[in-house]
This record gives C-alpha cells, sequence and structure tokens, in this order.
C-alpha cells in the first residue's frame, strides 16, 4: 500500500486526484470484487475440496422451479406496475388535472417507505384474520398469500419506479411534433398511437426493467406474504439460515444474479442504444392535451381510488398500534406503543445512529468518484466504473451473503461489527449516488474548474469551492437517498445484524413472524415518520426551480 502511494505522488501530475483513484479501487476491490469472488469461490468448496456438488443441487428443478417463480413473479409486477406508472404519468405529465403536486406526494410514498410496512398492512386487511376478508366479508378460505398476494404488493410497492421514470420521459417530449400531426388533422388517439408511444417506448422499456429487477432483488414481501410459492432470494435465506448452508446460499444468490444481470444491461442496452430527439433550439414550454375529456375523468378516477387505497394501507398500519389483538380483539389501547418502544428501542436507536454515520461517507465519496469518472481519464477508468455500479445489479441476498463469507477472517474480521453494516449501507447506494453526481457534472462547464486551477487551486479546493457547491442538489439527493435505503434496508442486513447491532426493518419482521402486529405497527409508523422527515428536508433543501415545468394547452 505504501509503494502504490509513493508511486502515485511521484508519478501522477495530479497527487491528489491519483490518492483518489486508488481510494476507488482499493474500495471496489475490498468491498465489492472480493466478497463476490469469495462467494463464487466456495459454491465450487465442499468439504474442504474443490467439488461439483454444490452447483447439482442448486440446478435441480427444486431450485430452478423456485427461479422460474421469481422471473414469473418480476414479469407480472413489471408488466402491471408499468401500465399503472404510465397511466400516473400521463395524467399529470399530459393533462391539465388539478392537484399534482399531491398526486405526486402520494404516488412516491411507497417507494420510500418500509419494506414491511405496505406487506403489514395487507396482511391486517386480507389475511386469514384479515378486517375486510374475515370480519366483513366472512371468508373462510381466502388466502392472500401466494403469487396473487406477491403481486398486489410488489405492484403497490414499485409502480412509484415506473411512474418516476416515465413522467420524465412524457415531459421531455416536444409536443410540436403532436400539433403538427393533429393540424393534419389526425385524431388525439392516433396521434398518441403513433408519436406519443413510440416515442415514449425506450422509457415504458426502461421503467419495465427497473422493475423487473427490483421484483426480482425483493426480499422482505417474499419473506412474509409468500406462502407456498417459492421464490429464489427467500430459498437462499432459508439455505443459510435454516440448513447453515453458506456455500448452497451463495449458489443460489448467484443464480438469481443471472436474470438480474440480463435485465439490467438489457435496460443499459436499450437507453443508449439510439435517440429519441424530439428537442432541438429552444424548447416547447407547453405541452399539448391529449386526452379527451372522458379520458381525463376516467384517468383521474383510476388515479384517484388508486391513491386511496395506498392511504388506506398506511392509515390501516396507524390503526394497528392501537388494537389489543388485531383479527380477534380490536379493543382500543395504548399497551402496544410502550411495549413497542421498550422492546424496539434498542433496534431504533442503533438504525438511526447507523445510518447517519454512513449517509455523509456515502455522499462526498459518490460525488468525488463522480468528479474523478467524469474530469479524469487513467488507466482502468471503465473497469472501475463497472466495478463500482454492480452493487446496483446484486440481489441483497448475495451481497449479505458475500459479506459473512468475506469478512469473517483476518485481515479484516468484519462480523458482527457497526462497521460491516456501515460499509454495507455506502457500497449498496453508492451506484446511484454516482450516477446522480455524473449526471450534474455533465451539466457543468469543465472550463470553471480549469480556471480555479489557472489560478492555483489545487484538487481539494476545486471539490471544496466549486464542484460541491454546484453539484449540491445532486449532493443532498445522494445522501438522503443513502439515509432513507439504509434505514429500510432488509436483504443484506438480516445477515449482517448481530446481538451488538440490531435493525429496525428486522426487528419488525420478528414481530410480524410472531404474530404481534400491533408491536410491528408501531415500529412501521415510527419508521415511516423518520424517512417522511429525512425525505421532507431533502425536498425543502433541494427546490425544483422550474426551468423544466411545461404548462398544458388544450
Amino acid at each position: 500500500i505504501f509503494m502504490t502511494l509513493y508511486g502515485v505522488s511521484i508519478l501522477a501530475r495530479d497527487p491528489i486526484t491519483g490518492y483518489g483513484v486508488v481510494l476507488l479501487f482499493a474500495v471496489a476491490l475490498a468491498f465489492v470484487a472480493y466478497p463476490l469472488f469469495e462467494a463464487l469461490r466456495l459454491t465450487f468448496i465442499k468439504d474442504g475440496a474443490f467439488s461439483w456438488n454444490i452447483w447439482k443441487a442448486t440446478l435441480s428443478s427444486r431450485y430452478l422451479g423456485a427461479l422460474w417463480g421469481s422471473i414469473q413473479l418480476g414479469g407480472i409486477t413489471a408488466t402491471i406496475s408499468t401500465v399503472i406508472g404510465f397511466a400516473f404519468a400521463f395524467l399529470t405529465e399530459r393533462t391539465s388535472v388539478g392537484g399534482k403536486k399531491v398526486i405526486g406526494t402520494l404516488a412516491t410514498m411507497p417507494v420510500i417507505s418500509p419494506p414491511f410496512s405496505l406487506t403489514l398492512s395487507i396482511i391486517l386487511l386480507f389475511g386469514n384474520n384479515g378486517l375486510i376478508t374475515r370480519q366483513l366479508l366472512g371468508l373462510d378460505k381466502f388466502s392472500i398469500y401466494g403469487l396473487g398476494g406477491l403481486v398486489l404488493v410488489q405492484t403497490i410497492g414499485m409502480f412509484p419506479i415506473a411512474y418516476l421514470t416515465l413522467s420524465s420521459v412524457l415531459k421531455s417530449i416536444d409536443s410540436t411534433v403532436e400539433d403538427a400531426a393533429m393540424d393534419l388533422q389526425a385524431s388525439r388517439l392516433r396521434t398518441f398511437l403513433t408519436i406519443t408511444l413510440p416515442l415514449s417506448l425506450p422509457g415504458i422499456l426502461s421503467a419495465w426493467l427497473l422493475v423487473f429487477t427490483n421484483s426480482l432483488a425483493d426480499f422482505a414481501n417474499p419473506l412474509l406474504l409468500s406462502g407456498s410459492y417459492r421464490v429464489l432470494s427467500v430459498e437462499a435465506y432459508i439455505q443459510v439460515t435454516g440448513r447453515n448452508d453458506l456455500g448452497g446460499g451463495a449458489a443460489l444468490s448467484l443464480l438469481l444474479l443471472l436474470p438480474t444481470l440480463t435485465a439490467f444491461f438489457a435496460q443499459r442496452y436499450w437507453v443508449n442504444r439510439k435517440s429519441f430527439v424530439t428537442v432541438t433550439g429552444k424548447p416547447s414550454t407547453r405541452l399539448t392535451e391529449l386526452a379527451s375529456p372522458a379520458v381525463r375523468i376516467a384517468l383521474t378516477a383510476f388515479v384517484v381510488l388508486s391513491l386511496a387505497f395506498i392511504v388506506g394501507l398506511y392509515g390501516t398500519i396507524v390503526a394497528g398500534c392501537f388494537v389489543k389483538n388485531w383479527g380477534i380483539d380490536y379493543t382500543f389501547t395504548l399497551a402496544n406503543i410502550g411495549e413497542a418502544l421498550a422492546r424496539g428501542g434498542q433496534a431504533i436507536r442503533d438504525t438511526v445512529s447507523l445510518a447517519a454515520i454512513a449517509t455523509p461517507i456515502a455522499g462526498i465519496l459518490a460525488m468525488a468518484g463522480a468528479l474523478i469518472l467524469v474530469r479524469r481519464t487513467f488507466i482502468g477508468k471503465r473497469f472501475l466504473e463497472v466495478l463500482l455500479m454492480t452493487p446496483f445489479a446484486v440481489p441483497g441476498t448475495l451481497v449479505g451473503i458475500a459479506y459473512i463469507l468475506a469478512f469473517n477472517k483476518p485481515p479484516l474480521l468484519l462480523v458482527g461489527t457497526a462497521a460491516i453494516i456501515v460499509i454495507n449501507y455506502i457500497v449498496r447506494e453508492l451506484p446511484v449516488g454516482l450516477e446522480t453526481g455524473e449526471a450534474s457534472l455533465r451539466q457543468i462547464d469543465p472550463a470553471i474548474e480549469e480556471a480555479a486551477q489557472d489560478l492555483g487551486a489545487d484538487m481539494p479546493t476545486v471539490f471544496r469551492t466549486i464542484v460541491l457547491p454546484l453539484i449540491r442538489p445532486a449532493f443532498l439527493t445522494s445522501m438522503s437517498y443513502t439515509f432513507v435505503r439504509s434505514m429500510t434496508a432488509v436483504s443484506a442486513i438480516i445477515f449482517l445484524i448481530s446481538a451488538r447491532w440490531y435493525h429496525l426493518t428486522v426487528q419488525i419482521y420478528n414481530f410480524s413472524e410472531n404474530l404481534r402486529f400491533g408491536l410491528a405497527s408501531v415500529l412501521s409508523t415510527v419508521l415511516i415518520i423518520i424517512v417522511l422527515a429525512a425525505f421532507g428536508l431533502m425536498r425543502l433543501l433541494v427546490r425544483d426551480q422550474g426551468l423544466t415545468e411545461k404548462s398544458v394547452s388544450h
């Protein structure tokens, strides 16, 4: 290490940048490449010798069936979520309906809320002793557990991903092309089908693949709601925790990585494949109203009903805090609050403190990494970027298992410590920060930084006084995202917690698994409040300047 740093200081024209490159490579190799290599290596070892036995078991019909279950769930969820997301985006971006900010705020709530919260409310309403299924409708044989329930809860939780993706796509379309078609006597429907929809196609595909990838990697919802329906992420968890077979769990997680990586790279390929440019010169500041009054009313009714259902789910969680024993005894009580906070107090403190430690580190590392990757050219740049982006495509179960295998022995003995949880937070959310930072930096003229360097400013000074203030929105967004995701993490964290360091989402899962829904509701509500407060603070600090706002004309 000393010789590497010494060589950088001697050979590099900008030693600070050289040290930054070395640091990024060290992070990528130590906390991305090395753990994944250890996980892959263990799948070929049985009783201390090379063996194919683990992969023979992994590729059996039992686990291939679970893989197909994951793919089937992902495909259905992605398709429904994309349709709903497009309907929401079209209503808010291409019609003159009122209350767009309210719709946008409520629609994005599921994507920033704890993963178990929606599942918990679905069980409280539609479970075996659910308020609607058992108490109101008296259904005895109805079961929410299985593929149907998973599709429902994943769609509610993931359609905001499609909505956010498609909103930006629909907003960016220049309506002059649509105006020209309508001037040539094309109907609104024909204009939509022949111009708007084809121009939106790259965004639609991107949204579908994003939801599909997230569904495959989802661990929290199937853990509580899968029933007899088998998915690979839960099978990997059972293999590790129930059978103490780390090699088998690693192999199952790597098998899940195949469709996940395929979807990830397909998304990158399609997004970068061609340009659907409709803005040349000064962009239009208005959008043509393509929806007829009847279509607008139908879309509005659908969106309002969907949002009412989502609000009802969150209201159910709050109501669960004050019920003695949901499904059996609906007597009002405040006892749940005291018991939940007493038993979950350590988990709350640990989760908030560890997320608070990881947040600024991840934010600064992401912005510094983005600056180096965008503004500097060096050997291995593309390889470094691929390594740093890999955690985005890797399922959380694989990351958790890989970290256990890699860091349970010297020289990095981290298992059971707070450090392994903080490092996991940073590495898992680093790709989003890098993407956000790179996008912002590409909009800034490098001449500003070059002028400062010509006046004698070194790289740290340029970064601190020029780059960071200019990319402040991206920096704050990256930190907020890291904090929110750290607070709501499950899939990797469930393998890394210890008696000394616990996590709130795991505590919620344990309460739900033991049918203590009142206690789970209290902790879910606490977590939602913390997350919404952090997200609200970010919205205050990073305000939309209105530069991309467009009005809709009839």
